[in-house]
């Protein structure tokens, strides 16, 4: 198994620059997606301002026992600490000499950042109509979402530093819109970077994964036991983030009932999510299963983007089915099974509308395109499973007859995973957290 490296899409910004920057910190524009079988040089893509890069790895063996086989730490032993939530749950004590400071998280809930901002959308109607949606930070949430970014490093070292440059472009783009439900909580983590990936610098795959992952789990055992005081918990992740989430859950947070109790939900897109085949849970976990209610509770969302009418080949990796297992895939807009509507959250572009040059001027930093995009889970002949995205074309609307974010043959829509779908996730996740709270 190759992993996989997704980028920024920042809010609003289209530059087709190599990078670009804003007041809250820069964020890789390019290079864009590059076919995996190659060593070519990735290409930008202006339409989107998504950074990605499917980025060749030198040895996929090394890669692959990083991914399905990441050491851990065994949990510290201590007093355990009586959380106020029901259900009742302990959580042992637990330091960190990275995570006590708050230096080191992008987003944490007791200090001002990017993650206590409005992001507000306005939604572009088929007559281009615009409505402004309502936006309201739930300031003293009783929830929590923990965020874990995909690559994004441009650190010309194997592994990122604990230097917040690119990474906060993408957790305002991936994550902070969920502070309209949840208190958002995003650790920096020593990310194996673009050049690691690509090969551009020296360092040893499975010994830089493993960094990058102990940083993971060592964020979430600090915050569990600092930080979280019993509020339940949205997990959140993409792409390598993605990956070392479901090592975490695999690891760290299936095998324990005390950890399972707070979980409202986990929703990481962009991974190769494993079950037993044919069922909802017996692979990467053997306690959480796969939602399939909107009102369901401790379950995995996650689901790997292309559209429809390209699904993914023998030889991708998103959507790969393991030996014994099946890939899963979980449809956003209709977890029982089924097409449905997705509401997205796009960067302002020229794409949105049919004529850029007439177009009403939109006010807000991202827009949505209600109706344009449909998802379903489909599964292709050799077993990939997938979020097949179909675009609801209309020559003679107001707004454009297709969405950005392909990427390098056989990597479909990964580029906007966690965009294609943002505010049906976020509506999402509000039932979840009133069944949980019920």
């Amino acid at each position: 198994m190759l992993i996989a490296i997704a980028g920024a899409l920042f809010l609003g910004a289209c530059s087709s620059d190599d990078t670009s920057s804003s007041d809250n910190g820069p964020v890789i524009t390019g290079p864009a997606v590059v076919d995996l079988s190659t060593t070519a040089e990735p290409s930008s893509d202006s339409t989107t301002g998504v950074a990605d890069a499917s980025l060749p790895i030198s040895e996929p063996a090394a890669a692959e026992t990083a991914v399905t086989e990441p050491a851990g730490t065994t949990p510290t032993t201590a007093e355990p600490t009586t959380t106020t939530v029901a259900p009742t749950t302990t959580i042992a004590a637990y330091d960190s000499e990275i995570y006590g400071e708050s230096s080191n998280w992008i987003c944490r809930g007791d200090v001002a950042d990017v993650c206590d901002e409005e992001y507000p959308l306005t939604e572009v109607a088929s007559d281009a109509t615009l409505t402004e949606v309502p936006y309201a930070v739930a300031d003293d949430s009783a929830v929590d979402c923990f965020y874990v970014y995909p690559t994004v490093s441009g650190d010309p070292t194997f592994n990122s530093d604990l230097v917040a440059d690119n990474e906060i472009g993408t957790t305002q783009s991936q994550a902070a819109r969920f502070n309209q439900e949840c208190t958002v909580y995003a650790p920096l983590y020593r990310s194996v970077t673009a050049g690691g990936l690509f090969g551009s610098v020296d360092g040893d795959f499975a010994t830089g994964w493993r960094m990058a992952y102990e940083d993971v789990l060592d964020a979430w055992r600090y915050y569990l036991a600092n930080l979280n005081q019993g509020r339940p918990v949205v997990i959140l992740a993409h792409s390598q983030g993605s990956f070392h989430v479901v090592t975490l859950l695999r690891e760290e947070i299936d095998p324990s009932p005390s950890q399972r109790d707070l979980i409202v939900s986990a929703i990481i897109p962009g991974t190769s999510f494993q079950v037993a085949k044919g069922d909802v849970v017996g692979g990467d976990t053997q306690n959480m299963p796969l939602c399939r209610a909107a009102d369901q509770v401790g379950c995995v969302i996650t689901f790997q983007t292309y559209r429809a009418s390209v699904p993914p080949t023998s030889g991708a990796i998103f959507g790969r089915p393991g030996e014994e297992t099946d890939s899963a895939c979980t449809n956003p807009g209709a977890l029982a099974g089924g097409p449905a509507i997705l509401d997205g959250a796009f960067g302002v572009s020229d794409w949105v509308f049919a004529d850029p040059a007439t177009a009403p001027a939109v006010e807000t930093p991202l827009v949505g395109v209600p109706g344009l995009v449909t998802g379903e889970c489909l599964t292709t002949a050799d077993g990939y499973n997938y979020l097949g995205v179909t675009v609801n074309a209309d020559p003679t609307d107001a707004r454009g007859d297709d969405i950005p974010g392909d990427g390098a043959p056989n990597w479909g829509l990964h580029t906007i995973d966690m965009n294609v779908a943002q505010d049906t996730l976020i509506d999402l996740v509000q039932t979840q957290v009133a069944a949980y709270q019920n």
